[in-house]
């Protein structure tokens, strides 16, 4: 059922009018659900927000709360349909990873020899499943309007260029975005530790003195450490050949750092703007400024900036604005933070003669 005004004129009058003073209100629709957004001023309770949030006037309620004023969420209609496309999007992912997979292996990957990239699909669909589950579950706990992932196939080393959800909408408040943010970072880095830890221990030793052209990955300190922990230094003139597995989740581990880089709207600007939206703007353009160099080291940095440019350092603003920084939203940033370190190598990839 779609929103009606008469069904928000029997919930102003049940739980605001005389209770609260009205400061916002916004209306939305996306065809797969429509609400309200309405931001209170007053005293309030946990008693009333319990209340508010089991109304049986609309189909959902979420209470964001700030000292001294709240937003309620009103989601009205929720609009289900199979989703056809995020399903083919995937199975066509899902091919081309087999498919990568069975060429990194030395499989043939043109008939049943691409079943043997199984050892390097899976673990990589594991992690950004991960990635992109964690953002939409949060999503949905707190009532952000988003879309299912969307698996992403490329011809490429990996076979793929990952996987995105769509927010549709508004952006309901600041302290949400920052949890769904950091929600799928973390997730894809649990998930990718004790698969980098497996993947380490198949992994193979060899001469650095093997001739023809190789690919060298750079080591974030998360890889470093766990290569300690799992191999042991290496001896002189040798180097670590990974195993698929290893390989899935280094992937995984590079796309947690690119996602927290604070740029724009990728998961690191998200948790920028709600932390520091005063200085989002300023960060971004630093951010853009500083690849520019970076490039030398690695001409990846420079697809980066112009990415940067397209996506633009600014960020939509949501309609409520909590004023009050908790301590566990520090607490999170500090960790986002320490993912962006363990995770971040300046040179990713490049080429040996």
């Amino acid at each position: 059922m779609s929103p009606t005004s008469s069904d928000l004129s029997l919930f102003l009058e049940s739980y605001v009018y005389g209770r609260f003073l009205l400061r916002d209100f916004k209306a939305y629709d996306t065809g797969s659900e429509g609400g309200y957004i309405l931001v209170l001023e007053g005293d309030y309770t946990e008693e009333d927000v319990r209340v508010i949030e089991r109304n049986r006037i609309f189909h959902r309620t979420v209470v964001y709360r700030d000292r001294g004023r709240f937003a309620v969420h009103i989601i009205a209609y929720e609009r289900r349909s199979f989703p056809w496309l995020n399903v083919v999007m995937f199975l066509l992912t899902l091919a081309s990873t087999f498919f990568a997979g069975a060429l990194n292996s030395g499989a043939n990957p043109f008939g049943p020899g691409i079943l043997k990239g199984w050892i390097f699909a899976l673990p990589l669909l594991a992690i950004l499943g991960a990635h992109e589950f964690g953002h939409y579950f949060v999503a949905r706990r707190y009532g952000i309007p988003s879309s299912l992932p969307y698996f992403i196939p490329f011809p490429s080393l990996i076979g793929t260029m990952g996987a995105v959800i769509r927010l549709r909408g508004l952006l309901p408040s600041r302290r949400t975005l920052l949890y769904m943010a950091f929600a799928g970072p973390i997730a894809g880095f649990v998930v990718a530790l004790p698969l980098l830890w497996v993947g380490l221990k198949m992994s193979r030793v060899v001469s650095s003195s093997l001739g023809g052209v190789r690919l060298v990955f750079g080591e974030p300190l998360i890889f470093k450490l766990l290569s300690l922990l799992s191999i042991g230094g290496l001896p002189e003139g040798s180097d670590l050949m990974l195993h698929p597995v290893a390989f899935a989740a280094w992937v995984g581990v590079f796309v947690t750092a690119l996602n927290l880089i604070p740029l724009g709207q990728l998961d690191g600007g998200h948790i920028l703007y709600s932390l520091l939206p005063r200085y989002h703007r300023w960060v971004g353009w630093a951010v853009i400024l500083l690849m520019l160099p970076a490039g030398m080291l690695w001409n990846g940095w420079w697809v980066w900036a112009f990415i940067g440019l397209l996506m633009g350092p600014k960020h939509p603003p949501p309609v409520f604005n909590e004023r009050e920084i908790t301590p566990t939203e520090r607490v999170v940033g500090v960790l986002s933070l320490l993912l962006f370190v363990l995770s971040f190598t300046p040179v990713p990839i490049r080429v040996v003669l």
